[in-house]
C-alpha cells in the first residue's frame, strides 16, 4: 500500500507528487524486529552507498543487528567510509527479519532481488518518480533531493544520535546526488539537513573534492576521447555521447564514466543529454540529464528504466549500434 499525497516543490513552485507510506509504521517495525539487511541498486552511487551505510551505523546504534548486500566501490573514491570495510557476503544463505532496499525504483534495478525472499518483512526507502512501492512498507518522497533525506528523517524518528560517521555517509549521499548542492532538486530543507551535518569537524570539503574534482589518469583520456565524439541534434538541443563497445575497450577498467555526461549537458543551448555506451555486443547503457522541464524519466521507463526527470537511465538490449541513438531521438519530441 502507498499514500499518494501532493505538496507544491519550494524550488520550482509547481506541484509534483509526493508518495509516503507512514514513516510510523516503518519506525515501529524496526524497533520490534532485531537482524537487518541492507541493500541497494546495482553500480551503487554516492546517495546509494551513504544512505546505506548511514541507516545500517544508526540500526547498530540501537542495537540491531545488519548486514550489508551491494556491491563494494573500487578506485578509493569512498575510501573514507569506514564502514565499506564491513561488506563482506556475510549475507549469502542467510535469512532476515526485515529487508531495507534503498534508492531503488524497481527491484529489479537492485544489486540481488532474490535477497527480498530471503528477508520476512521488507521496506523500500526512494526518492525516484518512477517507484511504484514493490515492498510491505515503502518511504518514497520524489521531493527529497536524495535518499540521504529520508534516511535523516527515518533516524531521528528513530531518535538515533547522529555521530560523526553518520553524518559523512549522510552529507555524501545528499551531496552526490544534487552535485554538489548546483542541481533544481537543492530545496531549502536539503540545506536545512546540511547545516546539521555541519557540526563535526569541517572533513566535507574532503568529500568534495574527492567526489567532484579527484579523477584519474585514465577518465581525464576517457573524457577527452569522449568530447571528440559529442555530436548534437534537434536543431541543437540535445547532445549526445555515442561510445561503441570497441571505443570502451581502448581505456582501463578504472576509467569510469561518472559525469561524462555533464560536459554535453553543459553546451549553451543544450536541453536534454543523451550518452549511450555500449558495454558488450548489443548491449546499451544509456544516460539521460536535462537542463529544462523536459521529463528524460519517461523515455528511461519506455526503455525498462527508470530515474528523474532531469537525470535518468535504462539498458537497451538487441539492437544494433547505428540504430539506438535513432529510436532513441524518435522519443525526444520538444
Amino acid at each position: 500500500m502507498v499514500l499518494i499525497l501532493m505538496r507544491s516543490s519550494e524550488n520550482c513552485m509547481r506541484k509534483t507528487r509526493i508518495k509516503i507510506m507512514g514513516m510510523n509504521k516503518i519506525v515501529t517495525a524496526i524497533k520490534e524486529n532485531s537482524t537487518f539487511l541492507i541493500s541497494t541498486h546495482k553500480s551503487p552511487d554516492g546517495d546509494a552507498l551513504g544512505s546505506s551505510i548511514a541507516l545500517g551505523l544508526g540500526l547498530k546504534k540501537i542495537g540491531k543487528e545488519v548486514v550489508y548486500a551491494f556491491e563494494k566501490p573500487g578506485g578509493g573514491k569512498f575510501s573514507f567510509l569506514n564502514e565499506l570495510n564491513e561488506i563482506n557476503g556475510s549475507y549469502i544463505d542467510k535469512s532476515f527479519d526485515v529487508g531495507i532496499f534503498l534508492d531503488s525504483s524497481d527491484p529489479d534495478h537492485l544489486f540481488d532481488s532474490s535477497l527480498m525472499e530471503r528477508c520476512r518483512l521488507r521496506i523500500n526507502i526512494d526518492h525516484h518518480v518512477s517507484n511504484e512501492g514493490y515492498c510491505h512498507l515503502n518511504y518514497v518522497d520524489v521531493n527529497a533531493s536524495a535518499t540521504g533525506e529520508a534516511v535523516y528523517e527515518l533516524l531521528l524518528n528513530l531518535e538515533t544520535d547522529i555521530d560523526e560517521e553518520i553524518a559523512l555517509a549522510l552529507y555524501t549521499a545528499i551531496v552526490s546526488d544534487t552535485g554538489n548542492f548546483k542541481y533544481s532538486n537543492v530545496t531549502y530543507k536539503t540545506h536545512e539537513i546540511a547545516s546539521k551535518l555541519y557540526k563535526f569537524p569541517n572533513r566535507y570539503w574532503e568529500i568534495s573534492r574527492k567526489l567532484f574534482d579527484e579523477t584519474t589518469f585514465e577518465k581525464v583520456q576517457l573524457i577527452g576521447y569522449a568530447l571528440g565524439k559529442i555530436s548534437l541534434a534537434k536543431d541543437g538541443r540535445v547532445a549526445v555521447i555515442h561510445l561503441s563497445y570497441e571505443d570502451l575497450k581502448k581505456f582501463s577498467d578504472d576509467a569510469d564514466m561518472e559525469g561524462v555526461i555533464n560536459y554535453a549537458r553543459d553546451i549553451r543551448g543544450v536541453e536534454v543529454a543523451v550518452m549511450i555506451k555500449e558495454t558488450s555486443k548489443d548491449i546499451f547503457k544509456v544516460s539521460f540529464r536535462a537542463n529544462t522541464d523536459f521529463d528524460v524519466s519517461k523515455i528511461a521507463v519506455y526503455y525498462g528504466g527508470g530515474g528523474h526527470s532531469k537525470a535518468a537511465g535504462c539498458t537497451i538490449r538487441d539492437m544494433k549500434f547505428e540504430d539506438v541513438l535513432e529510436d532513441i531521438k524518435s522519443h525526444i519530441v520538444f
